[in-house]
């Protein structure tokens, strides 16, 4: 995605001699992913048998998998994975959505290890 956006900015100065509020607005979209990228941030989640525990960027956490009450997983208008755990004593954690895995294979992963969950499709 960064080289797309990058040759696009590319095309937008030299071939298209793009408005230069065009070409800053292009520069502006793509900043993020690439400082991203400069800095080699990584996003992962881990699920066993006994916890589950994820990594994105500088935030990471882990919980055992006998605190969750339920997971709630949605999938919003825009295709994206959001992914809540519910634990037993209330308290509600976010999972980044970068680090969740494409379509429904937490729902499987969810099923195997018996943890309770709940799907939403295209919640806001």
């Amino acid at each position: 995605m960064v080289g797309a956006g990058l040759l696009l900015l590319i095309a937008f100065i030299f071939v298209i001699d793009g408005h230069p509020l065009l070409i800053a607005v292009t520069a502006l979209a793509i900043a993020p992913a690439l400082y991203d990228l400069i800095r080699g941030t990584t996003a992962s989640l881990s699920l066993n048998d006994t916890r589950i525990a994820w990594t994105s960027g500088s935030r990471h956490g882990e919980v055992p998998l006998d605190q969750i009450d339920i997971a709630r997983l949605a999938t919003t208008l825009d295709f994206s994975q959001r992914a809540t755990l519910i634990l037993k004593d209330g308290t509600k954690l976010r999972l980044p959505p970068e680090s969740l895995p494409p379509g429904r294979v937490l729902d499987g992963e969810c099923e195997r290890r018996g943890i309770s969950h709940r799907r939403s499709l295209f919640s806001f």
